[in-house]
């Protein structure tokens, strides 16, 4: 059983089946609202990575480049941006503006394991919201997006494909016993991708099975895991009481079943607490030595927040 993935389990019987375990919130609801939230942040991120190479540093990830057209030097910019002919000319300085050209492919893989229905708002619900605002700022980009979930394949290819692929997200899921690990050993499936997002609770794999698969696969790639937890995941509080001696609690395995009795002492909180923080940090370290972005995030987080912080905008 994983440190953190506690559920309240089903009180009609004491079954280990994953079946037996009532999920608080497997489903993904996405709306209108949410929709128009994305169409909000995806030119606030633009316009932010867009300063950001302006000023000399990293962007986006990609191949070649292709030129759009110019804009004003702002103060401060590296001078080996500017267009030196067109300043000759005009006596003015401009920075030129490209894009990455449209060969560019972003795979997205999304866990839709059972352990993503914990939690309310759930924890699918949150990274479904994540995967459809990536995938938009993907195809805004003129990448390729492809979606990969346990059970679900969609490509992007242009914005009009973004309604599709929002739909296969909101027939999501959370169900059965493979997660990110299960789509990282298939590393055929997202070849082509020079960007790859795993969103997931990253508590049922350990890093080496998903840096390796994922970074080892294609050279130069880049990798970007977002994590999202349930707030009942991150504090350890009591979610079902169950006839256990000593007023104890019953923690479920939202994708095995297993339960496990245990008294909520102030020892077991920080014992609990201690492991889970040992294995965010397992995770922050891993993904810092491999050069991969990584962030962790409760499910209440806003996906704006999670994209601004994972993309560095």
């Amino acid at each position: 059983m994983s440190p953190a993935s506690p559920t309240e389990p089903n009180p009609s019987g004491p079954s280990r089946s994953a079946a037996s375990v009532r999920l608080p919130s497997p489903t993904v609801s996405l709306g209108r609202d949410y929709l128009a939230r994305v169409e909000r942040l995806v030119p606030r991120i633009r316009a932010a990575r867009e300063r950001r190479e302006g000023a000399g540093r990293g962007g986006m990830a990609g191949g070649g480049q292709e030129f759009t057209g110019y804009r004003p030097y702002r103060p401060g910019e590296s001078l080996r941006n500017i267009d030196w002919g067109l300043y000759a000319r005009l006596d003015r300085p401009f920075v030129r503006l490209s894009r990455r050209e449209s060969g560019e492919r972003w795979a997205i893989l999304l866990d839709t394991s059972a352990s993503m229905g914990v939690g309310v708002p759930g924890k699918l619900q949150a990274a479904a919201e994540v995967a459809g605002a990536l995938a938009s700022l993907g195809l805004a980009h003129g990448a390729e997006v492809h979606l990969l979930a346990n059970d679900a394949s969609v490509f992007a290819r242009r914005p009009t494909d973004l309604g599709r692929l929002i739909e296969v997200l909101g027939g999501l899921v959370a169900r059965g016993g493979d997660g990110l690990g299960a789509l990282a050993a298939e590393p055929a499936r997202f070849r082509e991708s020079g960007r790859v997002f795993a969103l997931g609770d990253l508590l049922d794999l350990e890093p080496r099975e998903l840096l390796g698969p994922v970074l080892g696969a294609r050279r130069g790639r880049e990798l970007v895991c977002v994590q999202l937890l349930a707030g009942v995941e991150l504090r350890a509080v009591a979610v079902h009481r169950d006839a256990v001696p000593d007023d104890g609690v019953v923690w479920v395995d939202a994708e095995s079943g297993e339960r496990r009795a245990m008294e909520l002492t102030r020892a077991a909180r920080a014992g609990y607490e201690a492991a889970l923080g040992r294995r965010l940090a397992a995770w922050g370290t891993a993904c810092a030595r491999h050069r991969a972005t990584y962030g962790s995030f409760e499910s209440t987080t806003p996906f704006e927040d999670v994209c601004n912080a994972v993309l560095g905008a």
